[in-house]
């Protein structure tokens, strides 16, 4: 695990400090490729411990004096570094070097250039007359009327300033009078200022702060925001390095109707304790009972919380961990704290970006779910263990919650049996579901099942199978005499399945492809299965239904693959192929009526003459500009209706113009809304944002959301205001690139509009996780 070489980013006074990132470099320390040694280059190495070669245009050296005198395009180079100059003068004996004319020493990427630097070769110190460094992870400019490295971690400073834009001509910039720093130790400025352009923004006489070589604990920048429902609200949040593969967020903030919200995010990234983030954010609520129920969300508890985290752990033998928490005090907390550390959309982005899954509901949700699930995979089989708790935020049904504490499963996929055309594969699973109040039930399965796959060249493949599910129970029912305590059943099933495969490949010449292939997947399957069953079951998940079939499955896939051939790396054409866009049509139709359908579980709702719901997807990726999503499910009753359709269409030309649409249909729950976010470049450096969410179902806005933002170059301003129910939102947002957002974030639901930090900023708190 490499170390985080972080610079960290402070407020106020304390952001002079990131120049001191840039002073490291000069240490010795920094890591860059090494470069050659010309033909013809010059030795001056004699026995010291850096390793230095000269070459010019001209070189001459005068015995008597030890003395190197070299003009035109100069250049000394010695592992990981380099300088370039247009005349110097080096002493053999001392290593000192004089170098004029456009001066410029490189480390890596990052560099410090002037007219006139006095520099050790072996000892690397030396001083600069008005120079510039550049640091170019954060992309910042520190320019100072004299620079000076007096000892292998001390520096001092002459008059100058840091920023992040152009230095001859910056935007803003930190300006300080006089800098001296003890990297490891502590740095002093004196004279401290920002600045916007050619006005001066603050001041602070003066200033110390700690200077460390690795990530370091500090203020980040604070947030603002106000809103009808918090008023106004400010964060600011403390960073703390704990340790190289650890370090924690402390959050404190002020809502002016509702008090102070105490917040903690805490980050790992070890061999042994796995990557992990965890968050909280607990506040004593201080906001009128009226307030609230003018706002729309009825008063709750005063003890105002939400708990959450992620965790990967690579176990011992092979086996892997994965923990999700996800356990609030209220129904109405992620609606009511919508910003700042305890924005749901913050931390479900978090969440995708580090472990590539999120939160599984939605601040509206009356359910949050925590999960313990580990698992171990063969080569053929998993096992694997897996412990649910759901949070049921409707006090009325709370203890009557099912939990499943724990499952255990053993998969074995379709296997082939040696010296035999046959497969067999296995699921089995044993379940332990309680509840409070509620039914509850130990369930073992077993379901083996054999295979006999035929193909007839590349046009139809047929495959039979057939299998017995065997299942026990033992059942805590919640109303005495609802059924036997001890039950089993078993459930043999039959299938055959049917499909071919049909290829064209058509020569095209459009959206730089080259070729286009056609291929349609035709198929059809009969499922027959029997169930028998001495007693009732409670029917807590969907495997509890009754798994009685008897039934044909039909439908077909479609589906455009694209050719593009592009010039590769190496300038040779290289070949690529792409799924432009898919189309799926199914339906089940059932023989004999369904013994027991169920919505609760999605289970197929049949008609009597036995037709499912047709079911379409259909997916459109054609070009990178745009892509459409279409899944529905249609009923074919008298006045044939939906039974659940949803589309997502997006459109993006990669020049600050997008659009973004969502509507979803579900009559039988009510559904029947559309989401609508657009971006529109509409000047050189302005975009205008918009977001809208409405009901077709009530006629009403769940929320509105309108933003303006500018953007030049090294900065940005940014400006908002939402609505969501009847809280109304405003923000304001400032960007310095390399340094981040000074201001709010307005979430929209997930999208993240006007508080996106610019090109070239890395947050601290990411620097851990993405190591």
């Amino acid at each position: 695990m490499r170390n985080v070489l972080g610079k960290r980013i402070f407020l106020k006074p304390a952001i002079v400090f990131c120049a001191i990132a840039l002073l490291v470099l000069l240490c010795g320390n920094a890591p860059a490729a090494e470069p050659s040694s010309p033909l013809g280059a010059v030795s001056v190495i004699a026995k010291t411990r850096v390793p230095w070669t000269i070459h010019a245009d001209k070189l001459e050296y005068n015995s008597e004096k030890h003395l190197y005198v070299a003009r035109g395009h100069v250049l000394l180079s010695a592992p990981s570094r380099t300088i370039e100059a247009d005349r110097a003068t080096m002493n053999n004996q001392t290593r000192q070097a004089d170098l004029r004319g456009n001066v410029t020493i490189r480390y890596g990427r990052n560099w410090l250039k002037g007219e006139h630097i006095v520099w050790n070769l072996d000892t690397e110190t030396g001083t600069m007359d008005s120079g510039v460094m550049y640091f170019a992870e954060n992309n910042f400019f520190v320019q100072g009327s004299s620079i000076s490295k007096t000892g292998p971690t001390q520096f001092v400073l002459g008059q100058g300033f840091i920023t992040s834009c152009n230095p001859g001509d910056p935007a803003w910039k930190v300006q300080f009078k006089k800098m001296e720093i003890t990297v490891g130790g502590t740095a002093w400025t004196t004279d401290t200022s920002f600045w916007a352009g050619n006005h001066p923004i603050a001041y602070w006489p003066s200033a110390v702060m700690p200077v460390e070589t690795e990530r370091q604990s500090g203020f980040l920048l604070p947030f603002v925001g106000d809103s009808t429902l918090n008023g106004f609200h400010f964060e600011l949040p403390y960073y703390w390095a704990i340790r190289e593969d650890m370090d924690a967020t402390l959050y404190t903030q002020y809502l002016q109707n509702r008090g102070v919200m105490e917040g903690a995010e805490y980050r790992v990234n070890n061999n042994q304790l796995g990557k992990g983030v965890w968050m909280f954010n607990y506040l004593d609520d201080q906001a009128s009972k009226s307030l609230l129920s003018e706002q729309g969300y009825p008063y709750q508890t005063t003890d105002r919380y939400w708990v959450r985290g992620k965790q990967n752990i690579d176990l011992p033998l092979g086996w892997e961990a994965k923990i999700d928490l996800d356990y609030v005090s209220d129904r109405n907390f992620l609606q009511e704290f919508a910003s700042g550390s305890s924005a749901l959309a913050n931390t479900n982005r978090d969440f995708i970006d580090y472990f590539n899954r999120g939160l599984l509901y939605d601040q509206t949700s009356l359910v949050r779910e925590s999960d313990l699930y580990l698992e171990k995979r063969g080569e053929s089989d998993v096992f694997s263990m897996d412990t649910r708790y759901w949070e049921n935020l409707e006090p009325t049904v709370k203890s009557l919650t099912t939990q499943k504490l724990p499952s255990f499963d053993y998969t074995v996929i379709p296997t082939g049996i040696n010296g035999t055309p046959l497969y067999y594969s296995v699921d089995s699973s044993a379940v332990n579901y309680w509840s409070r109040q509620g039914d509850g039930e130990q369930r073992l399965d077993l379901y083996p099942q054999l295979f006999y796959p035929l193909h007839w060249n590349n046009y139809l493949n047929i495959e039979p199978s057939v299998g017995l599910r065997g299942d026990a129970y033992s059942i805590q029912w919640q109303e005495p005499n609802s059924g036997a305590n001890y039950a089993g059943r078993a459930v043999p099933d039959v299938d055959v399945e049917m499909s071919s495969r049909l290829n064209k490949v058509y020569p095209v010449n459009f959206w730089g492809l080259t070729a286009v292939q056609h291929t349609i997947e035709p198929e059809i399957s009969y499922e027959y299965a029997t169930q028998t069953l001495g007693s009732q079951l409670p029917q807590l998940d969907r495997l509890d239904l009754d798994q009685s079939r008897n039934g044909v499955r039909y439908g077909f896939t479609t589906f455009l693959t694209g050719k593009q051939i592009a010039p590769g790396d190496s300038g040779t054409p290289a070949v690529t192929y792409a799924e432009i866009a898919r189309l799926r049509v199914f339906q089940f139709f059932n023989i004999e009526p369904p013994a027991q359908p169920d919505s609760l579980f999605d289970a197929d709702t049949l008609m009597p003459e036995g037709f499912s719901p047709l079911g379409v997807r259909l997916d459109i990726m054609p070009i990178h500009l745009w892509t459409l999503s279409y899944d529905l499910d249609w009923q074919f009753r008298s006045g044939s209706q939906v039974q659940a359709q949803d589309l997502s269409a997006s459109y993006n030309n990669g020049r600050g113009n997008a659009l973004i649409v969502d509507y979803e249909q579900i009559p039988d729950l009510n559904v029947n809304e559309i989401s609508l976010t657009t971006y529109f470049k509409v000047y050189d450096n302005i975009y205008l944002n918009t977001y809208h969410d409405f009901s077709f179902q009530t006629g009403l806005w769940f929320t509105q959301g309108y933003g303006i933002r500018y953007v030049q170059g090294c900065w940005g301003i940014g400006a908002g205001y939402e609505r969501v129910g009847n809280d109304n939102r405003f923000l304001f947002t400032v960007d310095l690139m390399g340094i981040g957002s000074l201001g709010n974030q307005v979430s929209f639901f997930g999208r993240p509009q006007f508080g996106e930090s610019l090109p070239g900023y890395q947050h601290p708190e990411t620097w851990l996780l993405s190591r």
